[in-house]
């Protein structure tokens, strides 16, 4: 009699974690595969995408990969002219604040083609706690001119071969004075 009691207790709590596991597999394929997927607008591309009807200075712009654009951290390397130092160097000694207030991220996303051209520029703001903000046009087109006119922009290379990488240049700035370049 008790063995039976015993075996009961044991079959029902078997069958209350096998419930268990099957319901907690059944909620994990629901938020992987259906519920994460938006309805309205569902992506067509990777969230770094650059798209060439938004792009500035896309006119002309070539790349040699439409379906193939790296990320510029996949090279041992960073693609900068002549190393970071010289580029900040550049950049420090070309900007003139024009009595600036503006205080946040500048950020100019763009790509770095096969060939070490650049082009499709995104110009992003932000203020220093990442939200969107708009800044002054003209410290905007100083530094976007800085950044677009610099050259010997090196490609990435994957595989011995020279690909186009997306690239990003995030400018700190502290009251109109650049602080920081990123990465």
């Amino acid at each position: 009699m008790k063995r039976k009691r015993v075996l009961k207790v044991i079959g029902l709590a078997l069958g209350i974690i096998v419930f268990a596991i099957l319901c907690f597999i059944a909620y994990g394929y629901y938020m992987f595969n259906t519920s994460l997927i938006p309805e309205n607008e569902p992506f067509t591309h990777s969230s770094h995408y650059i798209n060439p009807d938004e792009a500035l200075l896309n006119d002309g712009f070539k790349i040699c990969n439409e379906d193939y654009i790296a990320q510029y951290y996949n090279t041992q390397e960073l693609p900068y002219p002549n190393g970071k130092n010289n580029f900040r160097k550049y950049i420090i000694s070309s900007f003139e604040n024009r009595n600036y207030s503006d205080s946040g991220y500048l950020n100019i996303r763009f790509i770095i083609n096969c060939e070490g051209e650049t082009g499709r520029f995104i110009i992003q703001s932000n203020d220093l706690d990442l939200n969107p903000k708009p800044f002054n046009t003209d410290l905007k087109n100083q530094l976007f001119k800085l950044t677009s006119e610099a050259t010997s922009w090196k490609s990435t290379v994957i595989r011995e071969k020279n690909r186009d990488a997306y690239m990003y240049v995030s400018y700190r700035i502290e009251n109109g004075e650049i602080t920081e370049i990123i990465p």
